[in-house]
């Protein structure tokens, strides 16, 4: 396979890789003594390109974002590891989705789309995994975005501006994921973060 990216579910038995070139997600169980992986056939259908994957903190649903077709294909996680589609999935974001990043409570999905120099964000249903849009999603950067990370206590986004040689922080509304700017000057991180 030629993978793009991998993401190992929160209990460890499940890990998850994009194939690019076959645009689908390979699932594998891991021993835990031993580390080794087997397969868990079929393989799971994805967009165009898949690029990033991420699992929700309960290990209850994975999330891939499709670089080509501009969409995340979103999936429930069962007991032995198997994906299936949730209703409403592929759900659209902006041009060329790059990173993912799940709030630590599972609460809230951001997606960078690098060529539409934004952030997408949904509200993950509690029990089904349905991406709701956060109001006033997409929100604009103004530089095209690439890695995502959240802080613990769900404060903050950190974005990764390779067209700025830097990075930026926005603010997360708690009750709604909304996200503000602290400024519109991003940080310095040196040459392409």
């Amino acid at each position: 396979i030629s993978p793009s990216a991998v993401s190992v579910a929160p209990s460890h038995n499940f890990v998850y890789v994009t194939d690019a070139v076959d645009n689908d997600v390979v699932a594998y169980s891991a021993d835990g003594s031993s580390g080794s992986l087997t397969e868990i056939s079929p393989r799971t259908p994805a967009g165009t390109s898949p690029a990033a994957v991420i699992n929700d903190p309960s290990g209850a649903f994975l999330f891939v974002a499709n670089q080509a077709s501009n969409d995340i294909s979103a999936y429930t996680i069962a007991s032995g590891g198997k994906l299936t589609e949730i209703a409403g999935s592929p759900f659209r974001v902006g041009a060329a989705p790059s990173a993912l990043a799940v709030s630590p409570s599972g609460k809230f999905l951001y997606v960078s789309n690098t060529n539409s120099s934004s952030i997408s964000a949904f509200t993950i249903t509690s029990g089904t995994g349905v991406l709701v849009p956060v109001p006033g999603s997409p929100f604009l950067l103004g530089f095209g975005p690439f890695g995502l990370a959240i802080d613990p206590t769900e404060k903050f986004l950190y974005v990764a501006l390779p067209q700025a040689n830097g990075f930026t922080a926005l603010t997360i509304d708690p009750t709604s994921g909304a996200l503000s700017p602290i400024t519109t000057v991003p940080f310095a991180a040196g040459t392409d973060p």
